[in-house]
């Protein structure tokens, strides 16, 4: 989950951007791990054993769906590793994101916390959440993930190939009062060198921010499925991000997010009319 970054500041954004690997191969130096029975993916402090079982059991199924969402195969499925901790304290040491996530990733691992546990139920939405992160970073590069992609569409896709993981605190209707309250994000074409805006940049909470980007990522996927592969296709190979929409859907992201709130609008009219 992108939302992990939250707890850092984002003038060192890309000092750590280049620097993370080097300080979590440091971290795995001092840091021992048991590894999964079931998967050589899998890898986990021994008190969370319990996690790492339901982990390991869903984590082919979750990896399936992924691909078949996001219409490709991960680009190298050997890297991917996912870790799994005692402490939510050794959780932000080793990933380096805040201790109130329950889940956040690079380019090839996941890091789940064990604060999954009081909300348990959600471990495999935020595991194909993470998923859905990995499987976009994998294909364009960390570089173009933080200072190309912004932050909306990475989260609204995660939220949207998950079933909701990230998000389940907020409803869609919950969001659409607050859209058409004027509560809302507004969706950039593209990230920048300091890395993606988050859910504080907009003044809105991190499963609101979630949920209203997954509802406009949403709406993009239902104007026409085959245009929005097309799109996810392009900018894998290589097209920018402020690019895709104009060449695929023939308008900007700003021109489709005025026309998505005219949707939610009209929608909403119709609802209290009837």
């Amino acid at each position: 989950m992108m939302c992990g970054m939250n707890g850092i500041d984002k003038s060192f954004l890309i000092f750590a951007l280049f620097l993370f690997q080097g300080c979590s191969s440091y971290a795995r130096i001092t840091y021992e791990f048991e590894q999964s029975e079931e998967t050589t993916s899998v890898f986990f402090d021994s008190e969370a054993n319990d996690i790492a079982k339901q982990v390991s059991k869903s984590l082919p199924a979750s990896i399936s769906l992924v691909q078949k969402k996001q219409y490709l195969d991960f680009k190298d499925p050997e890297a991917l590793k996912v870790y799994i901790f005692s402490s939510k304290e050794r959780y932000s040491k080793f990933s380096g994101t805040s201790p109130k996530t329950r889940g956040s990733a690079t380019n090839n691992e996941i890091y789940i916390s064990p604060i999954i546990r009081v909300r348990i139920n959600t471990l495999n939405q935020i595991l194909v959440h993470e998923l859905s992160h990995v499987h976009l970073r994998q294909h364009i590069g960390l570089w173009r993930s933080w200072t190309e992609v912004p932050g909306w569409f990475h989260e609204g896709l995660a939220v949207e190939v998950s079933g909701g993981g990230g998000a389940e605190k907020i409803s869609d209707k919950k969001a659409i009062i607050a859209i058409n309250s004027g509560k809302h994000f507004t969706p950039e074409e593209k990230s920048g060198l300091l890395g993606h805006k988050y859910a504080h940049d907009y003044g809105l909470k991190p499963q609101m921010y979630y949920r209203q980007s997954n509802l406009f990522v949403r709406y993009l996927i239902n104007q026409n499925p085959k245009t929005f592969k097309n799109t996810y296709l392009a900018l894998i190979k290589g097209a920018k991000f402020s690019d895709i929409w104009i060449s695929n859907y023939g308008k900007s992201i700003p021109t489709l997010w005025l026309e998505y709130l005219s949707h939610v609008q009209a929608k909403t009219n119709k609802t209290n009319e009837s």
